[in-house]
Order: C-alpha cells, then structure tokens, then sequence
C-alpha cells in the first residue's frame, strides 16, 4: 500500500512570497504546524492508502488527464481557513481562476474509481498550516481577514504529478511517483 495524492506543484517564485507572509503568521503566537515550503502544492485528489496493483490504473488515467488539458496561468490570491472563521483548523492560501478548480473535478471525478470523495471539493488552495489549539485565536482571525485578498503571484501550470506521502515525526515527506505534463 501506498499513501498517494495528486498535485500541481507550486513555482519557487510563489513560494519566496509565501515565505514572508509564513514569517508574519509565526508573529501571530497560534499554535501551529506550519507546512514545509518545500511541500507546497495545490492537492487536486487524495487518494489515500492505494494498493500497488492500482497505480498503473491511476497513472494511465492522469496521462489521458494530462494529454486533453492545455496549460494555464493561475494567480495565487488570498488566505482563508477550513472549517469556519470562528473554528480554524487550518490556514491556507486560495488562487484565482476557473481552470484550477476545473481540473481538480476532472481528476476527482476520473480517479473516484480509487477513493470517492464525501464532498466536492471547490477550492483550489495551498495548505500553509494546521491549527493545534485556540491560542492566540483572535490574533489568527486577524492574519487572515488582513491578507484575505493579497496577492502571491502567478505561476504557470504545466503539470500534475502523483505523489506518494510518507507520514513521519517530523512531517510528510512527498516523494514523486510519476509527473505528468500538461499538453499545448
């Protein structure tokens, strides 16, 4: 079994951004688990523990994906919290843009063969922390209302990849199972 999700990577330019605004989330004194940089990515499907004898499936699917889909610009916007204002569990970074939001449903409705979803899930987002308690929880209602509609920058998706997650004391380490290129 392998624990797998499907992403778009986040571009390094975007990621530099996101880093200055992570160092003023810290400043807020909310317990957290703040996401490693180097782990940003848009999920566009969690596919959870997959047996081996699936991946080919899945694979072969997301090339199918990847061969009708053009490439896109994608502005990242905005910060927002699940599940409501008043119980953050965790932080994240939204985009703008139909063609992210698009994706994520062809891929989750081509890969529910793997793992329905309980939801449909709307919004194209990077994960940036999760809330461990209500400390400091004004002062994080704050930090969100404040940057609800700063600009991070725009980045070019040109890919989706697969990803295996292993979960560890120290955080998730993603390793790439496979990348798929947008076609033109």
């Amino acid at each position: 079994m392998k624990r797998l999700f499907v992403a778009v990577p986040v571009s390094d330019e975007v990621k530099q951004k996101i880093q200055e605004l992570v160092e003023k989330l810290k400043e807020t004194g909310a317990d957290l688990k703040l996401v490693s940089l180097f782990n940003l990515h848009f999920t566009l499907k969690f596919l959870g523990d997959v047996g081996e004898s699936k991946i080919p499936e899945i694979e072969e699917r997301l090339a199918g994906i990847a061969a009708k889909t053009r490439g896109f610009e994608v502005t990242v916007k905005g910060t927002g919290v699940f599940p409501s204002f008043d119980r953050i569990n965790v932080v994240w970074i939204g985009s703008e843009g139909a063609e992210l939001v698009s994706l994520m449903k062809v891929v989750g409705k081509e890969l529910n063969f793997v793992k329905k979803n309980d939801y449909e899930e709307e919004v194209a987002h990077l994960t940036i922390a999760r809330v461990k308690s209500g400390r400091n929880k004004k002062e994080l209602q704050e930090f969100v209302q404040k940057f609800a509609q700063k600009e991070f920058g725009r980045m070019i998706v040109n890919k989706i990849i697969l990803f295996e997650s292993e979960l560890r004391k120290d955080g998730a380490v993603h390793r790439v199972v496979k990348e798929f290129v947008l076609g033109n």
